[in-house]
């Protein structure tokens, strides 16, 4: 190889280098212990955002009827603090989207009780929508069915403690079944008054081939975010 091509290569390896080979993004001082820098198979934080500052002190959950476009019920869950944080595996895209939001003093246990509620009707009426979606589609319905997980529910409602952490979320166990977001995860941390909530995200450049590397690639996400707020 000649002195100029190793140069115009040396420069094309620069220019090819991943925004990933970067350090992983600051963690503020707040949030310290509540959002890991990277997971054992690879997963890496690559950005974080932090709440607009004129941003009110809480967010709304909503109840829906049915498919009802107006909300039946909506509360508001408080939040002091909260930053956005984005993970992905190397040469894929986004695989998380992670919300860690603090409670305003006195606040937490409401503000927990209101997120499993609103998450355990929507999941019934998610359950419902698509149950009947499927029912009046034999066609559809069968091929859901025949790409489901034996076993398993096709959106599945889960509640556990992992690493001593409250873990409660759904699942979709079909991809591209409904929309962007495959799995939601709540986590809750009594200790630092936060909840964690973190959306598991369908890509384009994806990592996982089926469901069952997805199921795998959220098991081992859950039990790595778990044990890093657990210590």
């Amino acid at each position: 190889m000649t002195l100029l091509s190793r140069r115009l290569f040396a420069i094309l390896a620069l220019c090819l280098l991943p925004a990933f080979a970067q350090p992983a993004p600051d963690v503020p001082a707040p949030f310290e212990r509540l959002v890991p820098p990277g997971f054992a198979d690879g997963l890496l934080l690559v950005e974080l955002k932090a709440r607009d500052r004129d941003a009110p002190p809480w967010r709304m959950v909503e109840w829906r009827p049915g498919d009802a476009a107006t909300p039946a019920r909506r509360e508001k869950v408080s939040v002091r603090e909260a930053i956005k944080a984005m993970y992905l595996y190397p040469g894929s895209d986004y695989f998380a989207n992670v919300k860690i939001e603090t409670s305003m003093p006195g606040m937490y246990e409401q503000d927990r009780a209101l997120v499993i509620e609103a998450l355990e009707h929507n999941v019934r009426r998610d359950r419902a929508l698509v149950g009947a979606y499927l029912a009046a589609n034999p066609e559809a319905g069968a091929k859901v069915s025949a790409r489901t997980p034996p076993g398993k529910d096709t959106i599945a409602f889960e509640r556990e403690t992992v690493n001593g952490i409250e873990v409660v979320g759904y699942t979709d166990n079909v991809l591209g079944l409904r929309g962007g977001t495959i799995s939601q995860i709540h986590f809750f941390v009594p200790a630092r008054e936060t909840i964690v909530t973190a959306y598991l995200l369908n890509q384009k450049r994806t990592k996982f081939r089926d469901i069952d590397e997805f199921l795998r690639l959220r098991a081992a996400f859950i039990q790595g975010y778990t044990a890093y707020l657990a210590r």
